[in-house]
């Protein structure tokens, strides 16, 4: 339906005979996607991250590829953007100083000002300070009259694909973290605004730390850290969240791909509430030198071998150390992972649990490539050797000094 029949539905007021089942038959309209596997056209989205994540950068790279871009296959967010067309940014935090500064590092060549009518950023210290689309009146929340005349000059934007709000709480004059009426109300306007305009409407929000402090290790506790009430993430189609990488992501990252773990730099990011198809890769990014977050996802996974590969070093690097009459235990003080050091250097960061488990897939494996065996003498069945060992023989003894393994 075109946008002067949907303006004229409204302004009658709602009439149910609009919406019999008559304006559902056929092909249902498909989904359309800003960017590849995640941001979709016509709805709202939430980007949360934790302060000086880097989150400003990626939306004005966004919002430059979108306006400005050449390259049809440059990722943001994980995903090849898709769409082009005319993007809006309003940030209610950094000056046109500070945004000059950060284009001049995105568009260091100024490509921008090939297409200027297409790329619109408003820095809100310099144009009157932040607007707000929702205040708390007497009655509850109510829209504002500035936030109604800026949806009227987005509405009059023909080929509009991008509106970004930065970040959300700068535009609301109400509790939209405590107060879940607030949460569904500012969701329902901003989708109101998605639908009508066809553009995907971004609103950058904050997290807050999980509980005790804990660092984020997963997309579900990425969801719960989004700060507000459940009204606010279950109001929008889609979430997207960034968050610091555990020092033990940070260190693998860094061991595959040669990099210096640099304090503050490496983050991952993920898709953290869809109602419709998207990829939920867990991404790792760094920020580059200029500021902006790099995913190294495909480089990562490019340089990592696979789980069948690590399980043949893992078995050799078992038998070798049974050779040399050092064998490992599947746990405990002698184990794989108290003793991971004298493993191939692959798995010196692995996490207990991983590596214990690839021990017993090992176990498991029929013919085993590694068995438990004994020591001469005794009938306890713990050391892990080749299946045609000294150990698993029943013949093994552990060589004196042997490296720090304790025979029990």
């Amino acid at each position: 339906m075109a946008a002067t029949e949907r303006k004229t539905i409204k302004s009658a007021g709602l009439q149910l005979s609009d919406w019999s089942a008559l304006r559902y038959k056929g092909v249902a309209p498909e989904q359309h996607y800003l960017i590849e596997g995640s941001f979709p056209l016509g709805v709202v989205s939430i980007l949360a991250a934790m302060g000086d994540t880097g989150k400003g950068m990626l939306t004005l790279k966004l919002a430059l590829e979108i306006a400005c871009g050449e390259d049809l296959t440059v990722e943001v967010f994980g995903g090849k953007v898709l769409q082009h067309g005319t993007a809006v940014v309003f940030t209610s935090e950094d000056d046109q100083a500070e945004v000059h500064r950060r284009l001049q590092k995105l568009d260091p060549t100024d490509l921008r000002l090939k297409s200027p009518e297409k790329l619109f950023i408003i820095p809100l210290p310099n144009a009157g300070g932040p607007f707000p689309m929702v205040r708390e009146t007497p009655e509850g929340p109510r829209t504002t009259s500035e936030f109604t005349q800026v949806v009227r000059q987005l509405q009059a934007i023909e080929d509009l694909k991008l509106v970004v709000f930065d970040p959300l709480s700068s535009f609301v004059h109400a509790d939209v973290n405590a107060d879940p009426a607030v949460g569904s109300y500012l969701t329902g306007l901003l989708a109101n605004l998605a639908s009508e305009t066809g553009a995907t409407v971004i609103v950058v929000h904050h997290m807050r730390k999980p509980p005790g402090q804990k660092p984020i290790d997963s997309a579900e506790q990425a969801r719960d850290a989004i700060r507000g009430s459940s009204a606010l993430v279950d109001g929008v189609r889609m979430a997207y969240a960034l968050w610091p990488a555990q020092d033990q992501i940070v260190q693998q990252t860094c061991q595959t791909l040669n990099l210096i773990p640099e304090p503050r730099s490496f983050y991952q990011g993920a898709v953290v509430k869809s109602n419709g198809p998207a990829d939920r890769t867990i991404r790792t990014y760094k920020r580059n030198s200029i500021g902006l977050l790099e995913d190294l996802t495909a480089r990562i996974k490019g340089q990592q071998p696979s789980t069948y590969d690590l399980l043949g070093v893992l078995a050799g690097g078992i038998r070798m150390a049974a050779s040399r009459r050092h064998p490992f235990t599947h746990t405990g003080v002698n184990g794989v992972f108290k003793h991971r050091h004298r493993l191939p250097e692959a798995f010196h960061h692995m996490p207990r649990h991983k590596l214990e488990n690839m021990v017993q897939e090992l176990l498991n494996e029929r013919p085993p490539r590694v068995v438990k065996g004994t020591l001469l003498g005794s009938k306890e069945q713990k050391w892990l050797d080749s299946p045609w060992g000294l150990f698993a023989d029943g013949k093994g003894r552990i060589e004196e000094g042997a490296d720090r393994l304790k025979n029990d």
